[in-house]
């Protein structure tokens, strides 16, 4: 990746925060532990005798909630029954909830769930609560367990499905965590709406961080395809310069496409572009280009670099221009080679002249010394900048090989273009 010695790893324009990732102790979802109504309850005498003063404490006006935690903890032993041991779970959980204790609340809803005396319709809201507790003492597997039940039960809460892709990822099984993001992606396809930006975030995010490069152009692709925008765009585009190894064309067109998107994001987007398009061969394209970055506050026109290439390509464009007949005539020419119309369609393109250029690329792609990839990549921008966005598609899906990710980004685009 000597492209991008510059940059440090992963920070080229990735726009979508590191903390959509990051995992702090949740606030378990508040419930009301519903008053006691079994008409006759089986406590034991045992824990009657245990908990008696505990259960009087806790309706004082105002409890001492940590001498109630050693009370409480001490009468643990007296538990025998369903009934005492839902009573006592209950107590543990409001007590913990005072007192910010989660390990204590998870004892508590663990206990009232094993009594088996949690009203029915309450259950799921129990268990996926046991679930959240879990998640913040960091017991991910029996976390996924309990939220895994809740969902069976019919509970409904977003977050639900996120938490137990979150436990994966903390276990450091991205495969799974991506696997249960899929599962949810697939299910809200599948019941004719679309992904949730927010899920596409977190599979992009989880991949992008575990340098699970095909994951995470799936689902930059997905975002761009559900959410297009500058800041999706601008991340798609991130992430194939900071994943892959370019060549200074195949960068040019990467970039053509964040400039067609809007997605020019910092300095270097502008810089890396000029360079790559080299005002020598592509004037035109690099006086667009530099004029745009000083107009956008990224580009100083005092800067000698820009100041060089915004003077020079405005001196060469306009003889280039001239020229285009001529270059024209001999690409056309009987035995001029593939790499000659490939030259006359990069200048036209240099003009934004998408027709033509598209004319001469698919002239190149009838000789035999063509270079496949090029070609079909420069014909379906062109085709794109001609406003031929079906042709556009056609044409990019048969580009393979090193250029496939840029072909498939830009062939998303045209597919937007054309919506």
């Amino acid at each position: 990746m000597a492209r991008f010695a510059f940059f440090p790893a992963k920070s080229s324009g990735f726009a979508i925060a590191a903390a959509m990732m990051a995992v702090g102790t949740l606030g378990a979802t508040a419930i009301a532990t519903p008053a006691y109504a079994q008409k006759q309850p089986k406590f034991s005498k045992e824990f009657v005798a245990a908990f008696q003063s505990v259960d009087e404490a806790l309706k004082a006006e105002n409890p001492d909630y940590a001498a109630l935690r050693t009370q409480a903890e001490a009468a643990r032993d007296s538990v025998k029954t369903d009934d005492d041991r839902y009573v006592y779970g209950s107590a543990l959980y409001n007590i913990g909830g005072k007192l910010e204790d989660i390990a204590l609340q998870r004892t508590g809803m663990d206990l009232m769930l094993e009594s088996g005396k949690v009203p029915e319709a309450s259950v799921p809201q129990y268990t996926y609560v046991a679930g959240q507790l879990a998640f913040n003492n960091k017991d991910w597997p029996a976390a996924r367990e309990r939220l895994e039940k809740a969902i069976e039960l019919g509970y409904q809460v977003e977050d639900a499905r996120a938490l137990i892709a979150r436990t994966y990822t903390e276990e450091g099984d991205f495969t799974a965590a991506l696997g249960a993001v899929n599962d949810q992606i697939n299910e809200e396809i599948a019941a004719g709406g679309k992904p949730s930006e927010d899920l596409l975030k977190r599979g992009l995010t989880t991949a992008y961080n575990n340098d699970l490069y095909d994951d995470a152009t799936n689902y930059s692709l997905m975002l761009v395809k559900y959410y297009p925008g500058p800041t999706t765009w601008g991340d798609a585009i991130a992430i194939q310069r900071n994943f892959g190894e370019w060549s200074d064309t195949e960068l040019l067109d990467l970039l053509r496409l964040a400039r067609s998107a809007n997605a020019m994001r910092e300095a270097r987007d502008y810089t890396d572009y000029i360079d790559a398009a080299n005002y020598r061969r592509l004037p035109g394209e690099v006086a667009a280009v530099a004029q745009e970055g000083i107009n956008s506050g990224k580009l100083q026109s005092s800067d000698t670099f820009v100041a060089e290439a915004l003077s020079e390509s405005k001196s060469r464009a306009a003889g280039l221009k001239a020229d285009l007949g001529a270059l024209e005539r001999d690409a056309k020419a009987s035995g001029a080679k593939a790499s000659l119309a490939l030259a006359a369609g990069d200048t036209y393109l240099n003009f934004d002249d998408g027709a033509k250029a598209a004319e001469l690329y698919e002239l190149a792609l009838t000789r035999p010394d063509v270079d496949r990839g090029v070609a079909l990549t420069r014909l379906g921008i062109a085709q794109v900048k001609a406003g031929n966005y079906a042709a556009a598609q056609e044409t990019l899906a048969k580009v393979e090989g090193q250029r496939a990710p840029i072909a498939k980004l830009w062939s998303a685009y045209a597919k937007q273009q054309a919506g």
